[in-house]
């Protein structure tokens, strides 16, 4: 079992893009970890916990890595700033790791996992920022992981809002969900985990859950002949989705019954 703690960087409406006031930071990383928390769950043997139940909530930075106690791994998700105005020039990944660790082989992945599904200018990279007043580290989330004695901790800078071209990027709610999906393979990839199998529980009709209507188009899609057009997999048991059960019941000799 691997355990992942998650923390959106900030609370509330927390700062706001230059580039597109549309943009905060607080709000585009909550929904960033929300969709993180999904994709990792897909996986085999893992557990995930969130810092913040709501946007609303506020715990002190510390507190948040602190979390972190009896965790595997905790990830902070961001993005970057540089000073307070527009600027289209900074446009890179990076990820800061513990100074004390000097593996930092899934920083860099998630670092390049990020640069490539956003397609940033600069080149990824990590980097690690130590105290100037003592032996700990400079970022009071990583402080808090470590002291709590999670093993992998990392803050997750998705770039740069004050660039106007990621600050769209990141504004798009499927561009979040692409991000999620490459993070947490990246992940899966780090700790060899496999993806779970689901099969629906109950026979699958137009009341079912969407998930298993889901389900039931992607099979479908994948044995109707091809003279029928695919089925948009969107959950929902429409006519469509109707008629693609009837060809298949008919290919099976099941159908006759039904004219």
């Amino acid at each position: 079992m691997i355990k992942i703690c998650l923390d959106a960087g900030h609370y509330g409406k927390y700062n706001q893009s230059p580039a597109n006031k549309k943009y905060y930071e607080s709000e585009a990383m909550f929904k960033l970890v929300e969709r993180l928390r999904e994709e990792l769950l897909t996986y085999k043997d893992v557990h995930v916990k969130t810092t913040r139940a709501n946007i609303e909530d506020n715990p002190s930075l510390y507190s948040r890595g602190k979390k972190a106690k009896g965790y595997d791994l905790f990830i902070s998700e961001h993005s970057n700033a540089v000073g307070s105005g527009v600027n289209d020039s900074v446009d890179y990944v990076v990820v800061y790791r513990s100074y004390k660790n000097n593996a930092d082989d899934l920083g860099l992945m998630l670092a390049k996992a990020v640069a490539d599904t956003m397609g940033t200018k600069q080149n990824p990279r990590t980097s690690i920022r130590k105290s100037e007043k003592g032996e700990w580290e400079y970022y009071g989330v990583l402080r808090g992981a470590d002291d709590a004695g999670c093993p992998q901790f990392f803050i997750v800078e998705n770039s740069f809002h004050t660039n106007p071209r990621s600050t769209e990027w990141l504004l798009q709610d499927s561009n979040l969900k692409k991000l999620a999906q490459a993070q947490a393979k990246t992940i899966a990839d780090y700790y060899n985990l496999s993806k779970k199998v689901f099969i629906p529980e109950k026979a699958i009709t137009p009341e079912s859950d969407p998930k298993n209507i889901k389900w039931a188009q992607e099979k479908l899609n994948a044995v109707l002949p091809d003279w029928y057009p695919r089925l948009k997999v969107d959950g929902d048991y429409g006519s469509k989705t109707r008629i693609a059960v009837l060809i298949l019941w008919d290919s099976l000799g099941w159908g006759k019954h039904m004219k």
